[in-house]
This record gives structure tokens, C-alpha cells and sequence, in this order.
């Protein structure tokens, strides 16, 4: 308890505290009230980092969650049998490779001039540099990032299911697709709960591979920035109350997002 009050709740507090400041990091603190949130509100980068990172989760979020399910689905199924052990390793394997690591692969595949894929194509497709093409690789690089921590939420949450239910729904006559939605899906429903705040969470927290991915390519208007970018700049340039003022409207934006989430997945259960 002694852990938790020093090391999360007392910092938690403190930075609520601060956003009603004006700090620069040296001298008195200025109380300016709801200030530094309104000044936020009237700032048009902090819309535009808030429409990158939700594009990114929304746009990251369906193909992770959706190839994730299926693979795990594919690895639990019989017809895998002992390459299972083989399967498994291989899917994880982006989860564990570093971040920057990732991004000079990507750097590498999705480069203008010298990149794999421009080379295949025979053309010169802007992906790192003009920002409708830098949004959707980044996407790419959280998807393939992301898809090997899912699936082994997901293939825990499908070990859960006794092989005795779908096999006596077989023998009742259910077919595959049958076993899928009415018995999998539903038990899966706290799995899924877990998978999508979890993602939720992370995806408005992102910050490393954006940066290190685009890296020079950034536009000082900040047209592909996350949000946690506005949160760092404001740090930088000595406004801490602005960015503490940036992280509580980001832990609100999380908190409404998860509401959302459990009202949605946990709705129908009475």
C-alpha cells in the first residue's frame, strides 16, 4: 500500500494539482485555475494530435484485434496439431523484437526511394514522407506489433473452453460456424473485454513508434503526431502545467473510451 501511494496515487494527485498552474520548472508556481484546459481546448494541435492517435487506434484496433482471433483460433484448432509449439514462438515474435528494432525494419520496407516495396512496385509512393501515406504505415507497424500480444490473450481465453462443449454441439448436429457464435464468441466476451481496453489504453499511449518511425519527416504542425507528443513538447518547453493539463484530458478521453467499452461487451449481462 506504502508502494502504491508513493509511486502512482501521490504523482496521480500532484499532476491533477499542477494542471491548474502555470510552472515553468524554477520559481513560484501561478495559480491560473481551468486555464491551461482551456487554453488546450482553444489549440488546434491538440485536435490534431487527439485525431492522430484516435485514427491510429481505430485503424490499428480492427485489424489487430480481428488477425489476432483468427490465429488464434487456427493454433488452438486440431489440424495444428505439434507445430503448435512452432506456431506460437513465431506469431509472439513482434511483440518481443524492440521498438527500434521494428522501426528500422519498416524504415527499410516502406522507404521512398530504396524501400522493398517501392522497389517491387517500380514506384516512388510516398510512405514516410507525405503525411496520408505516414498515418496508414504507422498503423501497419502497431498491427504487426500488436497481433502476437492479442493472440496470446485470445488463445488464453479460448484454453478456457472445455473441448467437451463444442465437440457435444457437434454431435448435436452444430456445424463450425454454428459452434463459433453461439458458444465461443459468447464465452469469450471477458476475454474480449480485456483484449479491447488493453488496446485502448495502449493505443492513446503511443508515442515511440510514430517517432521513430518518421523520425526526421515530422511536420512542425504536428500532422501525424500522437498525442503523448503534445504532452512531451509542452514538458520541453518548460509548461508543465500545460502538460499536466494535456495528460488529465487524456486519462479522461481513456476513461469515457473503456465506459464505452464495458457498456458495450458487458451490456446484455443481467
Amino acid at each position: 500500500m506504502v508502494i502504491y501511494l508513493l509511486f502512482f496515487l501521490w504523482p496521480a494527485l500532484y499532476s491533477l494539482g499542477l494542471s491548474f498552474f502555470k510552472y515553468s520548472g524554477y520559481g513560484a508556481a501561478k495559480w491560473v485555475g481551468l486555464q491551461n484546459y482551456k487554453n488546450l481546448f482553444n489549440y488546434d494541435t491538440m485536435w490534431k494530435c487527439l485525431g492522430n492517435t484516435v485514427f491510429y487506434f481505430i485503424f490499428s484496433f480492427i485489424p489487430t484485434m480481428a488477425f489476432s482471433f483468427l490465429l488464434a483460433l487456427a493454433v488452438k484448432s486440431k489440424f495444428v496439431g505439434r507445430m503448435r509449439s512452432v506456431y506460437k514462438p513465431l506469431i509472439f515474435l513482434p511483440q518481443i523484437c524492440a521498438v527500434v528494432a521494428s522501426s528500422l525494419c519498416f524504415k527499410i520496407i516502406f522507404g521512398e526511394r530504396v524501400g522493398v516495396i517501392n522497389q517491387i512496385l517500380g514506384k516512388t509512393i510516398p510512405f514516410l514522407t507525405d503525411p496520408a501515406w505516414m498515418r496508414w504505415t504507422v498503423v501497419t507497424l502497431l498491427s504487426w506489433r500488436g497481433i502476437g500480444w492479442y493472440f496470446i490473450i485470445y488463445l488464453s481465453g479460448l484454453t478456457t473452453i472445455g473441448e467437451d462443449i463444442t465437440e457435444a454441439a457437434s454431435i448435436d448436429g452444430a456445424s463450425g460456424l454454428q459452434n463459433l457464435w453461439h458458444i465461443i464468441l459468447p464465452m469469450m466476451k471477458p476475454t474480449f473485454m480485456v483484449a479491447f481496453i488493453t488496446n485502448a489504453i495502449g493505443s492513446f499511449k503511443i508515442y515511440t513508434e510514430p517517432n521513430l518511425l518518421l523520425a526526421q519527416n515530422y511536420d512542425p504542425s504536428m500532422k501525424v503526431a500522437p498525442y503523448i507528443n503534445l504532452i512531451i513538447n509542452s514538458m520541453s518547453g518548460g509548461q508543465f502545467g500545460m502538460a499536466a493539463a494535456a495528460g488529465w484530458i487524456l486519462v479522461a478521453v481513456i476513461l469515457v473510451l473503456t465506459l464505452i467499452q464495458l457498456k458495450v461487451l458487458g451490456g446484455d449481462e443481467e
